[in-house]
């Protein structure tokens, strides 16, 4: 059977680093879509991406966690026996991340001023608001060239490019950096110590047929697995992945 990995953020910061990290995965795959009824789940997930960056503090958070990582990654350079070009490459991009959010304040406003966008974005929050007669500027621009459609859907995403290689790279050094322990979690409940943890990651065999709900904080945390078939739930063996930003 395969071994299957659940996230759960324990403070709002990593909270928001992964709805983001996520819904721009989505954005990527929308956009790539043809039909345009199938398009215009690119819209959704666009609005649902500008509403997380408007309510966040994002900015300030990836500038501090970014220079967090850069001080690690220099301290590490400086170890005897590492393999220093990969961790200067890292580190020179990081300091590339850096400066770039630092030139990007409301990357999102763009999206704001576009009339295309604002018409759709008051209409795609009724049930079946998206149709032709509710919305034919829509249905006028889904059907233009697409290398039209392709140019502007780049002018859009342009600004939130930099917030998205952001958070992947800030994402992936998270999760390399972790204590792995293994536990029981005896019929199906397990309290641990975070210590300062930012990210729980859980693996556990798919055998058991029960996934992880997590309740805690970055100092203690407590995992109760829930059977998936409704059977009572067996002692559970799983490893956790405590991963910290610094």
């Amino acid at each position: 059977m395969a071994t299957l990995i659940f996230e759960h953020p324990l403070n709002e910061k990593v909270r928001n680093y992964l709805r983001l990290e996520q819904l721009f995965e989505q954005l990527m795959l929308a956009k790539a879509l043809q039909h345009p009824l199938q398009q215009q789940q690119f819209f959704r997930v666009l609005f649902e991406v500008s509403e997380v960056l408007e309510r966040s503090e994002w900015r300030s958070d990836l500038q501090k966690d970014l220079s967090k990582q850069a001080e690690k990654l220099a301290q590490w350079a400086a170890l005897p026996n590492v393999d220093t070009s990969k961790i200067e490459q890292l580190l020179l991009q990081v300091k590339s991340l850096i400066s770039t959010i630092a030139k990007h304040a409301r990357v999102s406003d763009h999206l704001k001023d576009d009339r295309l966008l604002a018409n759709i974005r008051q209409r795609l929050c009724l049930p079946g608001g998206n149709s032709s007669f509710d919305l034919p500027y829509l249905h006028y621009w889904l059907n233009q060239q697409p290398e039209q459609i392709d140019s502007q859907v780049a002018l859009w995403l342009k600004p939130l490019q930099p917030v998205a290689a952001a958070i992947s790279q800030l994402l992936q050094l998270l999760r390399e950096q972790h204590q792995a322990i293994a536990v029981v979690a005896t019929k199906g409940f397990y309290q641990g110590m975070a210590q300062d943890c930012g990210l729980l990651r859980i693996e556990v065999d798919n055998k058991y047929q029960a996934y992880p709900t997590v309740s805690g904080h970055k100092h203690r945390f407590a995992i109760k697995f829930i059977s998936a078939a409704n059977l009572e739930v067996e002692d559970i063996s799983c490893r956790l992945f405590c991963c910290k930003i610094a």
